[in-house]
């Protein structure tokens, strides 16, 4: 009982320190208060601190330096693919240079992975794109939420679709990263309804088997998600979808996306 709240508090420390530090709050180059200050300032133990704090090390948020204290390193040395690091990005406001670097990545593994998937993805799993694709669809416009969640269904079945362990592992490693990207970019509702086009472009692809088509119409879509990201770093815009779409553009049959 007493080790599962230990555990409980230096979880607690964790996430504070943790989403402290993403979010900008604690700085690269800051240093933290003394341990015994610290625990004080947070009502809890010292070892149930050294504990949250030995996580944080291990993520690369922070660095403890004899005779310095503990700092917070740069961003370059955190650890992005750590599922903790990457929950507390998405949680925190957006950060142009992270989804810049995801969307790069995407562009480098995404078009590479729908030409595999037109040549190696089996009916079932077209049948489960073509589902996704259609859930997206008749979730817009006015539940973005559960279109984000089929959206994202949707790229890790074509990931999935490489059979390559590897990739599948990536996707899955990423995924909130995903998720939070894609409901950044659902800022623009009709933006949103619009890329409905590229996607279903994607998945006729794979299902007609044209590794060439696949890779090209996801190198569209990418395109079009780069354009379509932009107004959500513009000032003052805010990180929630409106209630409802313009009610002229609403609806197209497929859109991009």
């Amino acid at each position: 009982m007493t080790r599962a709240v230990k555990r409980r508090k230096s979880d607690r420390v964790l996430n504070d320190l943790g989403m402290q530090i993403v979010s900008g709050q604690r700085a690269p180059g800051d240093r933290l208060p003394r341990e015994h200050d610290l625990s004080r300032r947070l009502g809890i133990s010292r070892p149930s601190l050294r504990e949250g704090l030995k996580a944080l090390v291990q993520k690369g948020l922070i660095e403890p330096r004899t005779g310095r204290g503990t700092t917070i390193n740069e961003k370059h040395r955190w650890n992005v693919l750590d599922a903790d690091v990457l929950r507390w990005i998405a949680e925190a406001p957006p950060d142009r240079e992270f989804y810049r670097t995801l969307l790069e990545a995407r562009t480098i593994i995404e078009p590479a992975a729908a030409r595999l998937a037109a040549a190696r993805a089996g009916h079932e799993t077209i049948l489960g794109l073509e589902r996704a694709y259609h859930a997206m669809a008749r979730a817009l416009p006015h539940d973005v939420e559960t279109c984000c969640r089929h959206h994202l269904a949707l790229h890790e079945l074509i990931i999935l679709a490489t059979a390559n362990p590897i990739l599948t592992a990536l996707a899955t490693t990423i995924r909130t990263a995903l998720l939070a990207a894609f409901r950044l970019r659902s800022n623009a509702r009709e933006s949103y309804e619009n890329s409905l086009a590229e996607h279903w472009a994607v998945v006729v692809a794979i299902r007609k088997r044209s590794p060439e088509d696949a890779e090209q119409a996801m190198r569209e879509l990418l395109a079009g998600t780069a354009r379509d990201i932009a107004p959500a770093f513009e000032p003052g815009r805010s990180r929630k979808a409106p209630a409802t779409a313009p009610a002229h553009r609403r609806r197209r049959k497929h859109g991009r996306r």
